[in-house]
């Protein structure tokens, strides 16, 4: 048996992890790994795809993160996650599989969606909730003011949209339409303040401070299973400047413009993220190495899903699967006595993370390292409805009266809708289930997806479609 030692990096996408210099720990390990050029997320935010890579099973066959979480979404997800469980409590997790072969197996994380309250840190024998003591650090005096609505649950939550609804029913629409458009700014920065989500730091360093007290003082050198999920390259960003908004819904519905001067901006936010990351990661190693763990190793770097800034005038994830969202890094580094053992291979061949689980719980149970991941001809990443679902039930109040908010609801609704990418050979089919045309790109030589072929290639997306529907038939 060896330790097996995952990063996740949430949010990175493949083509800023990969292309990017200033990433000095994560392209030195890249330099000698095993580097999948062309790995896959299995959904288009954090929750399915964190259950997929846990159960092997596609984001459409796992009921609780494929549900629709927008409409009614009041009683069905909120902002902090404690209401709602994404696998059952029953469902064998890799962190199970692997603690039955004897590893003792632990999970650190920053993202409120991958915790025990939501079932995704099922079969964990110890779990940090890192991002709790992380996002009230900032202001914790603000935070304890808004605590009065999540601990209200949905009942507290409609009864005051209810109550703000009839006070403001004998507004003059203008009036009411900017009062509804600046609440909601004031409330995203707000947030922002309170959490620290605009800030450099997202939990990382406290994370490295909760490694290196578990390995000071609880690690018993039992082999382990330490899956990480580092959340700095999520929204918000650290922009600079007070006066941008990232509500990402203001932009998707148009009133703001999603210009080429802000999404630089967040882009270069993310960048900066990401290169803070990286030296929080190669602290992590030195720990680990210091520890003894690094002995005899595999360490794997991911991500569960990547991030649009502007491409298909969408912004940010939990939207349509196009390349830019699930295209993620994929890194299988191996070590001996401390040292990385050099493995350099690239593999091209499409693979998706939800069959990474299979790969570490086969060559665990066979003390090997982590082989190949292997897929089938067919990989497939779900997209099956947005995640924002917080504001859904006020957004249907004031549709009607505020024009903002109507924006906003149609907007949400356009992107409320269940999206299939599936891959095969050089090919990629978006299927959309409501109705409109679906879409067929050549990924090898267009991987911006900026070429809709299928009006051409009519016999290929139907062979595609058909292979899909197979797949989708045999996992039920």
């Amino acid at each position: 048996m060896r330790n097996i030692i995952v990063f996740l990096l949430d949010t990175a996408r493949a083509c800023d992890v990969y292309d990017n210099s200033s990433l000095a720990n994560i392209r030195s390990m890249a330099s000698k790994s095993v580097v999948y050029e062309n790995a896959v997320a299995p959904g288009s935010w954090t929750a399915p795809s964190h259950a997929s890579m846990f159960t092997g099973k596609m984001v459409s066959q796992i009921p609780g993160v494929s549900m629709d979480f927008f409409s009614n979404g009041t009683y069905k997800i909120d902002p902090w996650m404690v209401k709602t469980k994404f696998i059952g409590d029953g469902e064998k997790t890799l962190a199970g599989r692997l603690g039955g072969l004897g590893y003792k197996t632990v999970l650190m994380s920053n993202n409120p969606f991958v915790t025990s309250f939501t079932n995704l840190g099922n079969g964990f024998d110890k779990v940090f909730d890192v991002w709790m003591q992380s996002n009230i650090k900032y202001n914790k005096s603000l935070v304890d003011k808004l605590s009065f609505i999540i601990n209200s649950g949905p009942n507290g939550k409609m009864k005051l949209y209810r109550t703000a609804n009839t006070m403001t029913r004998l507004m003059p629409r203008k009036v009411f339409d900017d009062l509804y458009l600046s609440l909601r700014i004031s409330l995203d920065r707000g947030v922002a303040k309170a959490d620290g989500t605009n800030m450099l730091d997202r939990g990382v360093n406290d994370t490295v401070k909760i490694l290196k007290d578990y390995l000071n003082h609880e690690y018993d050198y039992r082999d382990h299973f330490i899956f990480i999920n580092l959340i700095e390259p999520h929204e918000n960003y650290p922009v600079a400047d007070d006066s941008i908004v990232q509500d990402k819904w203001l932009y998707m519905s148009g009133i703001y413009r999603m210009s080429n001067n802000v999404l630089k901006k967040f882009h270069g936010g993310y960048m900066s993220r990401l290169k803070y990351l990286d030296k929080g990661v190669g602290r992590m190693m030195e720990l680990l190495k210091k520890a003894g763990m690094l002995d005899d190793s595999s360490v794997i770097l991911t991500s569960d899903h990547g991030q649009f800034f502007g491409e298909h005038n969408l912004l940010y994830h939990s939207l349509f699967p196009y390349n830019e969202e699930i295209m993620v890094p994929l890194v299988v580094a191996e070590y001996r006595n401390g040292r990385q053992v050099s493995n350099k291979r690239k593999i091209s061949a499409r693979v998706s993370l939800k069959d990474i689980g299979s790969a570490i719980s086969e060559s665990a149970a066979a003390g090997k390292s982590v082989g190949t991941v292997q897929s089938g001809d067919i990989v497939v990443s779900e997209h099956t409805g947005i995640s924002e679902g917080w504001d859904e039930a006020l957004l249907t109040m004031l549709k009607n009266r505020s024009n903002n908010a109507n924006a906003i609801y149609e907007a949400k609704m356009a992107n409320n809708v269940s999206a299939t990418a599936a891959y095969y050979g050089g090919m990629k089919l978006m299927h959309f289930s409501d109705g409109r045309k679906d879409e067929l790109y050549d990924v090898g030589k267009d991987p911006a997806e900026e070429n809709n072929i299928i009006s051409r290639n009519r016999a290929a997306a139907h062979s595609i479609l058909n292979r899909l529907r197979k797949v989708t038939s045999s996992n039920e």
